[in-house]
């Protein structure tokens, strides 16, 4: 047993390793099962566990599984695409220089494939308790626009830069020019800002080495479950453990938006950072005749905060990973045949980072004149504060449905179909250009082959339909006439392999 426990924390810190450069976004950003088993019911599998990544779903669930090791790897494809039109926003000529107007910035995700580990054993212990560790992705978000060799893709200075202008003191331009012209102007046709004041906070936009070429953010995370399961009557198994956070994420090419947060140098091009954090979760599995059913509950996993990147994050940089709960049924209608479903609850919304809202119309204009000017009272909610701007996430309903079929003693097929919402609103597509997690549909299909008694070889293939969210933002009041879009795409291929022993 201690060589066991010993191999298994060793696989558990690797996959963690591993999973660091991976990320995606299914049900929101987390994955819609784990395992190629679970993955090929659609996920669903709170109630009927298959193998021993059924920890990290529900952990009562494993007392069914027996001693058994699986492992697999995922490759993950999913096709993104961010577009952000500015062409709404144009600032006729203000004394020579010529109008200016912003920009139809469109791009394709140039980071498209990811292979994303897992790991997963069970190991009774006596006649009514089993012991589990699962090593799962639970998801991420990941987006690269742009080839910086190339010199273009950074969708939102493509997009915004060209209407920001300069002011009349510029050497190469005649006269003022876009946005700080106008804000050098005099009542009534400008707002009388000093032509110095603005002189010194545009180097912030037009000279700052991190409007790199490409943009871009990486969000990985992993959860490690150890869990125990007891036994209570033949029929009636309640699990529990701890659960382990782990994850790493990185952002470049945000240099426009560091005049927005309340510490810049905190935005965006520090390289990796990550995070450790802990949380708890609880499951039951009963029995009934021809009908299993299960719930399971997980907390918050609270994790330490992203130091690199307080300035860009609500909180300071805190990134929990969301609780969640959620319920299922299998139908036994035969030993070879079983449908199961599950409904679960992400609770996006208990996590400031994700669910405050990004900026309408006008609180994005005036904080464009903040940074141009120099005055943070402009910007009504910095990023990085409590209140900070964030991705407007919402809590998610998600829906699974999966059939088993043991054709044969050799081969088992499965299919399997998940729904959830998009997590938020049309009117929060600005910010999740960088994460659109706008896929609701997921057909699954997969199959496991008996190698010998005691190794089974399983394959799952995953297919997300496209989606897109499309919203024009329309400012009013003093900025009525100035207008932009934003446009989230997306839609994903993802194949999977696990091996299992039982021992």
């Amino acid at each position: 047993m201690k060589g066991i426990l010993k191999h298994t924390l060793t696989t558990a810190a690797l996959a963690a390793l591993l999973a660091s450069p991976l990320a995606q976004a299914t049900n929101g950003y987390f994955k819609i099962g784990a395992g190629a088993k679970n993955r090929g019911m659609g996920g669903a599998g709170i109630a009927y566990g298959q193998d021993p990544m059924a920890a990290a779903i529900n952990p009562a669930s494993i007392a069914e599984v027996g001693d058994s090791v699986t492992a697999g790897v995922e490759i993950f494809k999913p096709k993104r695409k961010g577009q952000v039109d500015a062409s709404g926003l144009a600032i006729p000529d203000l004394g020579g220089a010529g109008p200016r107007q912003g920009t139809n910035a469109s791009e394709k995700s140039r980071s498209s494939a990811f292979f994303i580990p897992s790991f997963g054993i069970t190991k009774s212990w006596g006649s009514n308790f089993t012991l589990g560790l699962s090593v799962a992705a639970n998801g991420g978000m990941n987006t690269r626009y742009g080839d910086a060799d190339a010199g273009n893709g950074n969708i939102y200075t493509d997009a915004f830069a060209p209407v920001i202008g300069d002011t009349a003191t510029a050497t190469f331009q005649p006269g003022p020019s876009g946005f700080a012209g106008l804000l050098t102007l005099p009542p009534p046709n400008g707002f009388g800002v000093p032509v110095g004041v603005v002189d010194g906070q545009l180097p912030s936009l037009y000279l700052n080495p991190n409007n790199t070429p490409a943009l871009g953010v990486n969000l990985a995370q992993v959860l490690i479950s150890p869990t125990i399961a007891w036994k209570i009557t033949p029929n009636h198994t309640i699990g529990f453990g701890p659960v382990i956070g782990y994850q790493t994420f990185r952002a470049y090419g945000l240099g426009l938006f560091q005049g927005f947060s309340s510490d810049p140098g905190k935005v965006t091009n520090n390289g990796n950072d990550d995070a450790w954090g802990i949380g708890a979760q609880i499951g039951y599995e009963g029995r009934i005749g021809m009908f299993s059913f299960g719930l399971m509950g997980r907390s918050k996993i609270y994790m330490d905060e992203f130091d690199d990147y307080a300035g860009l994050f609500a909180e300071k940089g805190d990134f929990d990973i969301p609780a969640m709960f959620g319920g299922g049924i299998a139908i036994h209608f035969t030993p070879d045949l079983t449908v199961a479903a599950d409904i679960s609850r992400i609770l996006y919304g208990g996590v400031n980072s994700i669910s405050n809202k990004g900026p309408t119309a006008n609180e994005f204009f005036g904080a464009f004149v903040g940074a141009l000017t120099g005055d943070p009272s402009q910007i009504s909610n910095p990023l990085g504060t409590n209140d900070g701007w964030g991705f407007g996430w919402d809590d998610v309903w998600v829906y699974k449905i999966g059939v088993n079929y043991a054709y044969s003693p050799a081969w088992t097929f499965r299919a399997g179909f998940n729904y959830a919402e998009v997590p938020y609103s049309d009117d929060q597509a600005l910010f999740n250009v960088l994460a659109p997690a706008v896929v609701e549909k997921h057909a699954t299909v997969g199959f496991t082959y008996m190698v010998n008694p005691s190794t089974d070889f399983s394959m799952t293939y995953m297919y997300a339909f496209r989606n897109d969210v499309d919203t024009t933002y329309t400012g009013t009041g003093q900025f009525t006439g100035f207008s932009f879009g934003a446009k989230n795409n997306m839609y994903q291929n993802a194949i999977e392999a696990a091996l299992s022993w039982n021992f």
